[in-house]
């Protein structure tokens, strides 16, 4: 059984490693669409335990999220992200609910998968001129919302899922961001009701998700910059490499 986490038992280079890396987990995130949670969960895993990450990065993920929100805020489509954002809603809430009963080598596998195959899929739609519409957007967003509850660096779905339905460039960063900040709310509330999610873990995650907030800004001078079609590359590599990265961790 984990000991509970105390943040006072953190080092000083732990505590300047997790910061540097969540500033340019951050910043990547805020380019790419997805990334940050991949790159932060290896570094966390060893000094807070594998059950505490996942109610940490909601806490992070939120003021990291916020800040996206706030810099990209120009070029929101709120149509698009709500579609997504409302049946994630109570997803999130029963994944949340279910978090230390199911299997996270199961869904990792299922969610690997379906990124990995996902891009060969978008480009036979684009091809066909085809988009997904709302109920196809809702379906994914609901059962994006169980796997948001249960496991951190799934960001890489809601970014294939906007990708699929039109957005590129600073308008999919947007949605993104406003469903992510939708969702850690949620986990934040269950994982607080549950006990998950102490006082402890609750400061260490704000003053990750404070390191974050800055690669909003700078993710943003990037992408403004950015020819569109270049940034859905990016994007698609992002969504591969989460692919992968979810696939391997079926097999560690």
């Amino acid at each position: 059984m984990e000991q509970p986490f105390l943040l006072s038992e953190v080092s000083l280079l732990s505590f300047v490693l997790i910061g540097a890396v969540a500033l340019f987990a951050s910043t990547l995130g805020g380019i790419g669409g997805g990334g940050a949670g991949l790159m932060i969960v290896p570094l966390l895993v060893p000094i807070v335990g594998v059950k505490a990450v996942v109610p940490l990065m909601a806490v992070s993920g939120l003021l990291s999220n916020c800040s996206r929100v706030f810099a990209f805020r120009h070029h929101m489509e709120s149509k698009i992200s709500m579609a997504f954002l409302l049946p994630a809603i109570p997803g999130a809430i029963l994944g949340a609910s279910i978090y230390s009963m199911l299997s996270a080598k199961a869904l990792y596998g299922v969610l690997g998968a379906f990124l990995v195959l996902y891009i060969p899929m978008r480009r036979f739609m684009e091809s066909r001129r085809l988009h997904l519409q709302t109920r196809g957007i809702a379906i994914v967003g609901g059962g994006y919302g169980v796997l948001a509850g249960n496991l951190s660096g799934t960001g890489a779905v809601v970014a294939a899922t906007l990708l699929g339905a039109g957005l590129v460039g600073p308008a999919l960063i947007a949605g993104k961001a406003v469903v992510h900040v939708g969702t850690s709310l949620v986990k934040i509330g269950m994982f607080g009701a549950f006990e998950i999610l102490d006082i402890q873990l609750a400061l260490a995650g704000f003053l990750m998700g404070a390191c974050m907030a800055p690669g909003a800004f700078i993710a943003r001078w990037i992408v403004t910059r950015m020819d569109l079609t270049v940034h859905t590359k990016f994007i698609e590599i992002v969504i591969l490499i989460g692919g992968l990265s979810l696939l391997w961790r079926v097999f560690v």
